[in-house]
This record gives structure tokens, sequence and C-alpha cells, in this order.
């Protein structure tokens, strides 16, 4: 009877749960969606530029491969909110640079790694790989390929780092999954995850576009004979690059300053003198940067004889994403300024320090909203 009288107490909440799940569940399924369909686009658009270009001898990832490659790490979103945004993020990017990178090496006649890689052979495989990437990136395509994979790595390794030896990131992140927790089952997590995957596959779509309408064109020319369309791709593509390690430099500012001077210090030296974000004022740069060179590379490739309209309509579904991509995650970074610009004008605004670096530096790309708003990105940023 106690029993019966708790179950049937019970039923509403059941009910509420369920009706939150389902309609997670969803939003997610409309997000997929949303995500096969750009994907069969972005399949064909790929198909017909193959057969309108003759001369390319690439032959990229499968669609499907690529989604997989941006959508399986994004998963870790559900044994740990925080994973989703972090190293799903870093390993969406590496994993997909690197299948372009292979099709690349494929393409040239030689391979990334050469055999299986083994536990025992892991050192002379990391060695063997470095040397055939230095070897690939004298082109256009596998420089912008390994500027990704940087990126990805990097921002891997470094989140790496922030767990095992920060205490306090370690319990930022829980902080973030108690609240994820209280908002329910991990189902509804379902569409935030499908949400990151889609923008992640966004962001690589440019790389896609260089690798197929630039295939062949060196990074780097000694002669002077050149459009000011080829050479904008190469700036774009540099500042990609560029932008990154502005970004790496930032992190590795920050972590140098706050084990020397302690967790609550204010770091204003160094990168830090002049620029008070570089790691987002870096990403945003790179990011932007990105999106640019694809759209650098069709105009040029559109310049190259006939069928420069072909082109465009070939590579729109490309240059749509690649846009969404670049606008997507530059809000988050303009949001992710604003929100820790804030925080530190509360913890250090009534400091001279403070005051006199705010005055000699500049504060980047941010987006202006009120002290009480705040982001997931925001709980994930620990300075």
């Amino acid at each position: 009877m106690i029993r019966s009288f708790d179950n049937a107490e019970n039923q509403p909440r059941i009910r509420k749960q369920t009706k939150h799940g389902y309609k997670a569940l969803c939003k997610s399924s409309i997000i997929i969606a949303l995500l096969t369909i750009a994907s069969s686009s972005v399949a064909n658009a790929a198909k017909k530029t193959v057969q309108a270009s003759a001369s390319s001898s690439i032959v990229l990832p499968t669609t499907q491969s690529l989604v997989l490659a941006c959508l399986l790490p994004t998963l870790l979103g559900f044994y740990k909110s925080e994973y989703g945004v972090s190293y799903g993020y870093g390993t969406a990017m590496a994993a997909s640079s690197i299948l372009v990178l292979s099709s690349i090496a494929k393409a040239s006649g030689s391979s990334l790694l050469v055999g299986p890689v083994a536990l025992s052979t892991i050192l002379p495989s990391i060695s063997t790989f470095m040397i055939n990437l230095k070897s690939l990136s004298s082109t256009l395509p596998a420089f912008h390929a390994a500027s990704l994979l940087f990126y990805g790595t990097r921002l891997n390794l470094f989140l790496l780092y922030r767990e095992l030896f920060l205490r306090r990131f370690r319990e930022m992140r829980e902080l973030i999954e108690d609240r994820a927790k209280k908002q329910g089952s991990r189902l509804k997590r379902a569409p935030f995850i499908a949400s990151c995957a889609f923008l992640y596959y966004c962001m690589m779509c440019p790389l896609l576009v260089t690798s197929q309408v630039c295939n062949g064109l060196p990074m780097t020319t000694g002669s002077s004979q050149f459009s000011f369309l080829e050479q904008a791709i190469r700036v774009f593509v540099g500042l990609t690059l560029s932008g990154f390690i502005l970004g790496a430099i930032g992190d590795l500012n920050k972590s140098i300053g706050k084990m020397m001077k302690g967790e609550e210090a204010l770091i204003t030296g160094g990168v830090f003198r002049v620029m008070r974000h570089p790691n987002y004022t870096g990403e945003i740069v790179g990011w932007v940067s990105n999106c640019l060179a694809s759209f650098a590379a069709v105009s040029w490739k559109a310049t190259q004889g006939e069928g420069g309209l072909m082109v465009w309509k070939c590579q729109a579904p490309h240059l749509i994403m690649s846009a969404i991509g670049a606008l997507g995650i530059t809000f988050v970074l303009r949001t992710a300024t604003a929100g820790l610009e804030n925080r530190q004008a509360e913890k250090y605004g009534d400091t001279e320090e403070y005051k006199t670096w705010v005055r000699k530096s500049w504060i980047g790309f941010t987006a202006g909203r009120k002290k009480s708003e705040s982001t997931n990105v925001e709980q994930n940023e620990v300075e």
C-alpha cells in the first residue's frame, strides 16, 4: 500500500521528466536532421566540384566520416557536460584536419604514417608523422590543415594540463556538472551536444574549400607573378595559424604568471601588457581568417578561366556553413571575453594596477552585456 501511494505521488514528477526528455529528444533529432541535410548538400557540392575541375586529383574524406569526426568527440558531453565544449572541441578539430591531411598526402603519393602504430612505436610514429607533415605543408591546403591540427592538439594538451595540475579547474568542472545534473537527465543535453557538433563541422568547412580549389597551390612563392586574390588566400591562411599561436601564447603566459605569482594574481605582463584577453582575441583572428580564406579561394578560382559561376555554385554550401561557423564561434568568444572582463573588473577594479592596465591595454573583440548574465563558456573559463 505504501509503495502504491509513493508511486502515485511520483507519477506527476515521472511524467514531467518524461515530457522534458521527449522534448530534448525532439530538439536533438531536428538538429541532427538539419546536420544530415546540410552534409548531403555539401557532399553533392563536393562531387560537382570534382567533376567541374578535371585538374583536381585530391579525393577528400567522405562527408559522413567528417561528421562523425565532429560528432563522436562531442558525445563526451554526456559523461561530463564541460567535456563537450573542451576536449570534444579540440578533438573534433584535430580529427577532421587529420582526415583531410591524409587525403592530401594520398593525393601526393605519400603517407602521414607508415604502417600500424603500436605502443612500442609511438615515438617513432610521431617523428615520422611530423617529418611527413613538414614536407606536405609546403602546399597551401596542407598548411591550412596543419594549422587546424595544431589548434586542436594544443587545446587538448592545455586542457589536460589544467585538469591534472589545477585544483580550481577541477572544482569548476564539477560545479558545471552539478548544475547540469540539476537540469534533469543526461538526455536533455542532446540538443546542446548536437548543436556543438554542427558548429564544429561548420568551422572546418573552410578547409574543405581550400583543399578542393587550391590543390597544388604552394604556400609560399618566389615569383612576383601572382594575383591579388591568390596572395590573399595565403595571407588569410597565415593569419589563421598566427591567431591560434597568439591564443597559445596567451594561455602559456597566464599559466606561468599564475604559477609564479599565485592563482589570485592579476597577470599584466608579457603579451597581456598590450591586450587583456590574447587567448580569445587570437582565436577570433584565427577563426575569422579561416573563414575568409575560403571566400578568397573561391574568388581566386572563379577568375581562373571559364566556369567561374559554377565554382561559386558548387562551393555555396561550404561557404554558407563556413560563415555560420565563423559567426557562431565569434559570438561565443566575444561573449566569453565580455564575461571575463566583467569578472576581472569586479575582482581587481579597485586596485591601481588594474586601472593602469586597462588604460594601457586593448580589450580585444567583445560583446557588451549585463554582468548578471552567464553562459556555459564563462563557467568553463578559469583565470
